[in-house]
């Protein structure tokens, strides 16, 4: 790990708990803490969401085979957030979730809808483009090289050689280092057969080493912005929080709504009796079963972290990735609340002198 990097406290300790329901006791604790210890040291100077691609995704999954509905297929929206902050006396940009989505549709479940429905449904009607990655950038006025760090809450259905090099390509951020657990890297190299659907063939192939950071854990970036580590939905599955002068905002893909956080709030048929029946604080956004008790651990460590959101103290402060959002194709599954994207503060070009920092 970088030395700018240190890990959140408490967290780790906790983990270190053999037992999956006292570990996930001691986690409630440590989440509690370490929030504490996070927003004393200050906040992130600026944070912008940014909307990238909605795409169809299986009702079954979304809320673990929750939801009662004919559709098949929940609507969401793919998100990006970019981070800007300080570190050491430094500032620095964070990308999270700077999806490259049409590589990302060569994952073979996306090609396997092609192949159902037809390219031009598939690409035309299921899926609807809001903006790229490079055109959000330049209207926040920022430059490829003034992004320092991407990361993702994990790797399945992305393909980062664009962005980095690889396999002959010249890499779009100059600069830029790919934030990743250990444990996902090692993942997306050689993907379980449980996993493979969801992983783009080769979609780190030929990445230059030193363009990767591999982190092992919980991980303190700078002031106000951290990656937790929220295993499950995938073997290294991360997600972002960042502290802001008023409120900590966590983002993930380990639920796809913010009532999977407060399943109990839901309104959507089936959720809450759901919940209420199985005795579950959440509903996990369930596409795998690599290990489900660890990812519903990950989501009480968020909802934790997060705390009440300000806009309405009846849900939490989680955003996830890949929002539910209301569709004509998924009747009676809109979601119940949509809380405010996270954004603040404001961006500006950032000093050419720090590039060479």
């Amino acid at each position: 790990m970088t030395a700018s990097f240190r890990p959140l406290p408490f967290l780790s300790e906790a983990r270190a708990e053999q037992a999956a329901g006292p570990r996930l006791r001691a986690l409630r604790q440590a989440a509690q803490r370490a929030r504490e210890a996070f927003t004393s040291e200050g906040a992130a100077t600026a944070l912008a969401t940014c909307d990238l691609v909605s795409f169809p995704y299986p009702t079954v999954f979304a809320f673990s085979g929750a939801a009662r509905s004919p559709a098949p297929y929940v609507m969401v929206r793919h998100r990006m957030q970019v981070v800007r902050f300080q570190q050491e006396g430094t500032e620095r940009v964070l990308l999270f979730n700077p999806s490259d989505y049409e590589r990302g549709h060569e994952a073979p479940f996306f090609k396997a809808l092609r192949e159902k429905y037809g390219t031009f449904v598939t690409t035309q009607v299921m899926t609807r483009r809001h903006g790229t990655v490079q055109a959000h950038l330049e209207a926040l006025g920022l430059t490829p090289e003034d992004v320092d760090y991407l990361a993702f809450d994990h790797l399945k259905a992305q393909d980062v050689r664009r962005w980095l090099g690889g396999d002959g390509q010249p890499a779009y951020f100059p600069r830029a280092r790919l934030l990743v657990q250990r444990a996902e890297w090692d993942a997306v190299r050689c993907p379980h057969p449980l996993e493979r659907v969801w992983y783009v063939p080769e979609g780190t192939g030929g990445v230059p080493p030193e363009r990767v950071e591999l982190l092992s854990g919980d991980t303190w970036l700078g002031q106000g912005v951290a990656l937790l580590s929220t295993p499950g939905h995938s073997p290294g599955n991360m997600s972002l929080a960042v502290a802001t002068a008023d409120e900590v905002f966590v983002m993930s893909e380990n639920g796809v709504a913010t009532e999977s956080y407060t399943p109990l709030q839901s309104t959507i048929p089936g959720v809450r009796t759901f919940a209420e029946q199985m005795g579950w604080e959440v509903v996990l956004n369930g596409n795998t079963r690599e290990n489900s008790l660890e990812q519903y651990s990950s989501m009480i460590v968020e909802k934790v972290f997060a705390g009440r959101a300000r806009a309405d103290g009846g849900f939490v402060n989680v955003h996830p990735s890949s929002l539910l959002t209301r569709a004509v194709m998924a009747p009676g599954l809109a979601p119940t609340l949509t809380l405010p994207p996270p954004t603040s503060g404001a961006f500006t070009p950032a000093a050419a002198s720090r590039h060479a920092a």
